[in-house]
């Protein structure tokens, strides 16, 4: 907690398309993407993994931040992404009052967990840092086309629906665990995109509206399938 704000680390998978506006007109370069978290418990009296429910936030990004996580990322990639927490009230088409959970990035980066990117590439900093056209016209970084699948010998995730291979209170175990409560099974991701309301509604405050494609008409299975031919859900 910090200035009566809420500072928050979440883990879980980019749920959306990235949306990254350049800077232009005096106005910072911005990316906003939906996160998709779900926390996944052992439990011991079915034998059975099972998901709580899936938490959404609306990631937010600014400047270099928004301009890297523009090129690095794409839907179904596994993040790590920090930041200040809040909550937006809006109106649906409906007229009902709804409630958004906001994250101010201040740090973002793909799981390891689940996979490896390739080696880092700094970016050029300062006013040159306008747009990922630029920065991709300097030096093309796109760290999602080195993901690699990790088999379960080396560490990666081992079969979801069995329990962990180590006892109970064994570092084996918990690490295990510890991984399997960031898994986000992609039907799941289907069905909470399907039942959300994606019309961009977080952007209007910046009159974002028109440039946010929330893909209501996209085949969402087709988009996770091209994801996993891809790597991008890497260890799945």
């Amino acid at each position: 907690m910090s200035n009566g704000t809420l500072d928050l680390t979440v883990t879980g998978w980019v749920g959306s398309e990235i949306t990254t506006l350049p800077a232009q007109d005096g106005r910072a370069a911005y990316t906003t993407f939906r996160l998709g978290s779900t926390r996944r418990w052992w439990n011991r009296q079915t034998g059975q993994w099972q998901d709580s429910q899936t938490e959404w936030f609306q990631v937010k990004a600014w400047r270099a931040l928004a301009v890297n996580t523009g090129l690095s990322l794409r839907k179904g990639v596994p993040v790590v992404v920090q930041g200040r927490l809040s909550t937006r009230e809006w109106q649906d088409a409906g007229g009902a009052l709804r409630t958004s959970l906001v994250l101010e990035a201040t740090a973002i980066g793909v799981d390891l967990s689940f996979g490896t990117v390739g080696p880092f590439q700094r970016t050029l900093s300062g006013p040159a840092v306008q747009s990922p056209d630029e920065v991709r016209a300097e030096r093309p970084v796109d760290l999602t086309r080195f993901v690699e699948v990790v088999d379960d010998a080396s560490g990666g995730r081992g079969d979801a629906g069995s329990p962990p291979a180590s006892g109970p209170g064994s570092d084996a175990s918990a690490d295990s665990a510890a991984r399997d409560e960031r898994l986000v099974d992609e039907s799941d991701v289907l069905q909470d995109l399907d039942e959300q309301d994606l019309d961009g509604h977080d952007l209007d405050e910046r009159d974002l509206d028109a440039a946010y494609d929330d893909g209501d008409d996209e085949d969402e299975r087709a988009a996770i399938d091209a994801a996993l031919a891809a790597g991008g859900l890497a260890g799945r």
